[in-house]
């Protein structure tokens, strides 16, 4: 089975207030940390082949023109590349012009994803965002007019979102013509800015009920508009679905190379150091690793096939969890939270809100 590659490349203007991932404002560090990428990939490397490329962040087109392009012929020097490989990198808005497109297409990228949030001025504010709705509205029109595949990022529940804000955001979305569009609910992570400004009450978020009914009312839009869901947070058109994404919730072998990026090889995962000045020094020893054991792969297995709106086998279910799985089948169904379609369950827009407490009551 060939192999996903996932890039970490963390550079970004600013550190958005709501964000909790491994990344650096420091543009100044970027070619002694592509030096170490670069090494990194030649260490790790074996000639594998590779159907699926992630340059994610951070903020990807943030990196210069020339350190894209050493981390590229790195990659295709050290493995082995299928003709239709799939090869995404994400992108702000304000850094999309024809030029920048025309660079990452001669670099092999097919797929661009654009981190739109909101189509809101108001909304993108607090969250510390540098582009507003007319950039970002030109950033989608330029990729997709490129001819490369168009995806875009929103967020649901952000502060000062509105029920009639958010549908605006819908309908602007689905009118960009993009094929492939993300849709996540705000997760406020401890320690991030914006979770400070909620917890001293300088902010405040949409009410849960609210959030929940335009979560379902998003997925309702989407499917009229020909956007399916295919997972709890993402819609795409026919053919349009992200295969790298994909390969996370199917369990398939992936290696992250940079600073935070995890892989998944066999049943061990394991993740590099989030600190750059540790990763730029050579430091490569995992800050996270385990071999998963029999328990752990039956809920992961379990947990990511329900993540997906194809659902999971009910045999495998009854294979996996026994009377208690064929009991919590039952009362989901009864319940409204689970649907069958043909031999699968899959659980319907309102289980998908509360999946993790439903997924909990197996384990």
């Amino acid at each position: 089975m060939p192999l996903g590659l996932y890039i970490h490349l963390p550079f970004c203007r600013v550190h958005c207030t709501y964000c909790p991932f491994a990344v650096s404002t420091d543009i100044r560090l970027q070619d002694q940390y592509t030096e170490a990428l670069v090494a990194e990939i030649e260490a790790r490397s074996n000639g594998e082949r590779v159907d699926s490329i992630f340059f994610g962040g951070g903020t990807p087109s943030r990196t210069s023109r020339e350190n894209l392009s050493r981390v590229v012929n790195q990659i295709r020097e050290r493995f082995v590349i299928d003709n239709g490989v799939e090869f995404s990198i994400e992108a702000n808005p304000e850094d999309v012009s024809e030029d920048a497109v025309a660079f990452w297409r001669s670099l092999g990228v097919n797929r661009v994803s654009v981190g739109v949030q909101s189509f809101h001025d108001d909304e993108l504010r607090p969250l510390g965002r540098v582009h507003g709705r007319a950039q970002a509205l030109e950033a989608v029109r330029i990729a997709a007019a490129s001819g490369v595949r168009t995806s875009l990022d929103l967020i649901l529940g952000l502060p000062r979102q509105t029920a009639a804000s958010f549908e605006e955001t819908l309908v602007t979305a689905i009118d960009t013509g993009a094929g492939h569009v993300s849709l996540y609910m705000l997760d406020l992570e401890e320690g991030t800015a914006l979770a400070r400004q909620v917890e001293d009450e300088r902010v405040t978020l949409p009410d849960e009920d609210l959030v929940a009914d335009l979560y379902t009312m998003a997925i309702e839009r989407f499917a009229d508009a020909g956007l399916a869901q295919y997972e709890i947070s993402n819609f795409a058109r026919p053919g349009e679905e992200c295969r790298h994404n994909l390969r996370y919730w199917r369990r398939e072998h992936y290696l992250g190379f940079g600073i935070g990026a995890h892989s998944f090889i066999g049943d061990r995962r394991f993740a590099n150091t989030r600190d750059i000045h540790r990763y730029i020094a050579r430091q490569r020893e995992p800050e996270f690793a385990e071999v998963l054991g029999e328990g752990e792969v039956r809920r992961e297995t379990i947990f990511l096939r329900l993540r997906q709106a194809e659902g999971i086998n009910y045999a495998d279910v009854v294979r996996l969890c026994g009377e208690e799985g064929i009991a919590w089948m039952d009362r989901g169904l009864s319940d409204g939270w689970l649907r069958r379609v043909e031999n699968r369950v899959a659980f319907t827009p309102s289980g998908f809100l509360l999946s993790n407490e439903y997924m909990s009551q197996l384990f």
